[in-house]
């Protein structure tokens, strides 16, 4: 064993006679420890009652120690604590940092493993220094109040290293205990209330609406439990090593005062129905506690008392604080109605369902109480209805917890002459309209009979396209030429439900086709939207055609006995056969056309030899037109030659004439 390793067992051996108070032998000399600094990082500190507080000393220190020896410093403190108070004994433990100084330092303890009261560094150096990071805790504060620790050093020989030192001080104080929020849990059943609060869920405040009642006999109608909490949101303070909000630590607890502005009482501790009541808050035992019978303390009971209105109650702490409200509304009697109806078509014995809510003066939604529902006509609906004042009858009914009616009225069935037609619905507020104060809005409801009286079918177009889509559209009425409700309508025996002429069977194709061939519509009939509509959807050929649908059946409605049968028809229109029909005539327009041509050109062949042979015709009697008109001139020549002799000799004979005539009147004048 070396000399070192001796030296070093011997210096704690030291420290811990130290730490006990016993002082054992030391070496006769011991080389000073220089430069020495103790620090603290926060001369001040907070705690609560019960609980825990840190701090970090930094140490810094050197010797002269030769490089054969240690030195060693122990960390104590001394500790005033407040009137009754005790100083938690202190734990110290060693935080390893990346400062090489600090590697100088042995024999350290690391936290868990800590040294209790004091803390002993021992070091090997030669002129160096060392610094330690020595973490220090106080734990589980008996008394509220100042606690000072001041902190020191010894050196191997139990002697004060310098005076050198650093201070702690610690205020404790209570935890906050007092109430300053709160969560509800309110409901019309104590059981609901409670299993909310014990889960420690949300705030529940269930909307409560309850009758008014009657003063004399109140009703309870609801119930309120209640967690508590201070200002940091904590139910319960912990103590030392306790989590906040669980079983441990200290319940943050009150009395609470509720008061109520409105209609209503409310009982708490004490079972005396009043305006105000206190309850407990304490966040205990009972929270787990599933015998309700024992949270009469810890809850409160609303109770009606005869008046109609809204009640707030107001949850104040013992302070007087208000932390929170609560609504009630207490309804008074039914005042207006508004009603509807589930199916305003139905079919005889379909039945159909009144729905609507009723309120009282004050607008509030009723969940108790009774109405009258009153029918014009129950062989038409309302056939469940007690005869009151005919023909107007009526029936009680008693409005249920939620608030909302579910009123059937049943539709009559197989009353001659009455089973279909339109009825009209009422509420009043008494059995007859005499006595009602108020009535609500009417409503009518169509019942149709449940037999087809007519059925016709028809395609959505005339014309398609080869493989378009085409709706087939059957509409059903009753008697009364009325679309029939909505409902699987049976009596329609197919002797041929379904036949397709003019298109092979196979070319046809679509939705709800049923069994072969085609069961476009089957042996039932179940309308849309109480329109008496059912739509099938196929598809046509893909060639042109035309297509006629036949349906036919031996029993049809109401009827028996022979056939009776529903036709549509259709044409599908091939475009391709359109364009060769078109090109077909064209072509055959043209031949006809070059035919008439043909004979156009025949014909004027015919006229051309006709003209030919009038010419020659025409020349040869040209030809003898001129001789003719040769003959004609020489004739003419001849007795223009003839006539002018004559002319000459006629011309002398005037002149002999009147030569003549001159000689006589000569003769005469003379």
């Amino acid at each position: 064993m070396s000399t070192k390793t001796s030296i070093k067992r011997i210096a704690l051996a030291l420290v811990v006679a130290v730490g006990f108070g016993v002082l054992g032998s030391v070496p006769a000399t011991k080389a000073a420890i220089l430069g020495e600094t103790l620090t603290i990082d926060s001369a001040t500190d907070t705690a609560f009652k019960n609980e825990t507080a840190t701090a970090v000393l930094t140490h810094n220190w050197g010797t002269t120690q030769s490089a054969a020896n240690t030195d060693t410093a122990t960390i104590k403190a001394t500790c005033s604590a407040p009137t009754g108070g005790t100083c938690p004994t202190l734990k110290y433990w060693l935080t390893p940092t990346s400062d090489t100084a600090n590697t100088q330092v042995t024999a350290e303890m690391v936290f868990p493993t800590y040294f209790s009261g004091y803390f002993t560094e021992t070091a090997a150096t030669v002129g160096g220094s060392v610094r330690a990071a020595i973490n220090v805790k106080a734990e589980n504060f008996g008394t509220t109040g100042t606690y000072v620790y001041t902190f020191y050093t010894l050196g191997a020989n139990g002697t004060t290293l310098s005076t050198v030192t650093s201070t702690w001080t610690i205020t404790v104080s209570n935890r906050d205990s007092a109430v300053t929020s709160i969560r509800k849990y309110v409901s019309s059943d104590l059981a609901t209330a409670h299993n909310a609060r014990k889960a420690f869920l949300s705030a529940s405040d269930s909307a409560i609406t309850a009758a008014a009642g009657l003063a004399t006999t109140p009703v309870a109608v609801g119930y309120g439990l209640f967690t508590v909490a201070n200002a940091a949101g904590e139910t319960r303070t912990a103590n030392a090593g306790a989590v906040a909000n669980t079983s441990s630590g200290t319940a943050v607890k009150d009395t609470l005062t509720v008061t109520v502005a409105g209609p209503g009482l409310v009982t708490g501790i004490s079972a005396v129905k009043a305006k105000s009541a206190t309850v407990n808050a304490y966040n205990g035992t009972l929270i787990e506690n599933t015998d309700l019978a024992t949270l009469t303390s810890e809850s409160i009971t609303i109770w009606s008392d005869g008046t109609a209105g809204t009640s707030t109650i107001s949850v104040s702490n013992s302070s007087g604080v208000v932390l929170s409200t609560i609504s009630v509304i207490f309804t008074g009697t039914p005042a207006s109605a508004a009603i509807a109806f589930s199916d305003t078509i139905v079919s005889l014995g379909a039945g159909t369902t009144v729905v609507g809510t009723v309120k009282d003066s004050g607008g509030n939604v009723l969940k108790s109480g009774t109405v009258y529902i009153y029918s014009t006509d129950t062989s038409i609906a309302g056939t469940n209805l007690s005869t009151n004042v005919y023909p107007t009858v009526a029936t009680a009914y008693t409005i249920p917890s939620t608030g909302v009616l579910a009123f059937t009225l049943a539709t009559a069935g197989g009353v001659t002459g009455k089973e279909t037609g339109v009825a009209t619905i009422t509420l009043r507020d008494s059995w007859t309209v005499a006595a009602s104060t108020w009535s609500s809005n009417s409503i009518e409801v169509t019942v149709t009979e449940d037999k087809i009286a007519t059925l016709t079918v028809a395609f959505d177009k005339a014309t398609y396209a080869p493989g378009e889509r085409a709706v087939i559209t059957y509409t059903a009425k009753d008697s009364a030429g009325r679309g029939l409700a909505t409902a699987a309508v049976t009596g329609l025996t197919a002797v041929s439900n379904a036949t397709l002429t003019d298109v092979t069977a196979t070319s046809i194709g679509g939705t709800n086709l049923g069994a072969s061939p085609y069961g476009y519509l089957g042996t039932g009939f179940s309308g849309y939207m109480d329109t008496g509509v059912e739509t099938r959807v196929v598809t046509m050929p893909t060639y042109g055609g035309k297509v006629t649908l036949t349906n036919t059946f031996a029993t049809f409605g109401s009827t028996s006995g022979g056939t009776t049968s529903v036709v549509a028809e259709a044409t599908v229109v091939d475009p391709n056969s359109t364009a060769i029909a078109t090109a077909q005539a064209a072509a055959d327009a043209a031949t006809d056309a070059a035919l008439e041509a043909i004979d156009a050109a025949n014909a004027a062949t015919d006229a051309a030899n006709l003209a030919a042979e009038a010419a020659d015709a025409a020349t040869v009697a040209a030809e003898e037109a001129r001789d003719a008109a040769d003959a004609a001139t020489a004739a003419v020549e001849a007795l223009a030659t003839e006539v002018a002799t004559l002319m000459a000799a006629l011309k002398a004979q005037i002149t002999t004439l009147a030569r003549t005539v001159a000689k006589i009147a000569a003769k005469v004048k003379a």
